[in-house]
């Protein structure tokens, strides 16, 4: 069984290393390129921030994730919060096809470095952070005699990211990382 899914972990990880540097890169232009007045952070103490998005290779599989996740703003630089995310992957090998289903939920802490870094920017808000949740997964099958190498459990991650908001209340961000999916691209909308 290790030799079917070996050659496929090789390869996401190569398509993983390629596209998070070509992010970082991006990223570190960005912040590069703000001009030099300093302004406000992106986020302040009592902000909620709402943010649906897609993720691509799910970490632990493959396949497309649709997720959203909710922070509070504790201070202008520590938010947390939670997260819930499902995923389907389609997986047909020689003879046979596999659907894995994944429901992944729990919580979120991020450090935002805007004053830290002191981005000239209040529109771009440049965080990183660590999460730990719960993944429950299925999988439908055309042959009784297969075994899921997914099985639920406890599961945590690392990403970086970034958000630029458009106003005072709607953005979009970036995430790349070990936690649900090397890349998660969405909107954000600020309460």
């Amino acid at each position: 069984m290790l030799c079917v899914f070996l050659p496929e972990l090789i390869n996401k990880l190569r398509f993983m290393k390629k596209y998070v540097s070509m992010l970082a890169g991006a990223l570190l232009l960005l912040v590069i390129s703000q001009s030099n007045v300093f302004a406000q952070d992106g986020i302040l103490k009592g902000d909620f921030l709402l943010s649906p998005g897609l993720g691509f290779g799910y970490i632990y599989a493959g396949g497309v994730t649709v997720g959203v996740n909710g922070e509070y703003a504790f201070t202008d630089e520590i938010s947390g919060g939670g997260y819930l995310a499902y995923t389907r992957w389609d997986y047909g090998y020689v003879g046979s096809d596999v659907a894995y289903n994944f429901i992944d939920f729990g919580v979120r802490a991020s450090y935002h470095f805007g004053k830290l870094l002191k981005v000239p920017n209040k529109n771009f808000d440049p965080y990183a952070g660590a999460q730990l949740g719960f993944v429950a997964s299925s999988y439908d099958y055309d042959n009784a005699g297969y075994n899921d190498p997914y099985d639920g459990g406890v599961r945590g991650g690392l990403y970086a990211g970034a958000r630029w908001f458009f106003n005072e209340k709607v953005g979009v961000f970036g995430e790349v990382g070990f936690a649900l999916c090397p890349i998660m691209l969405g909107a954000t909308f600020k309460f």
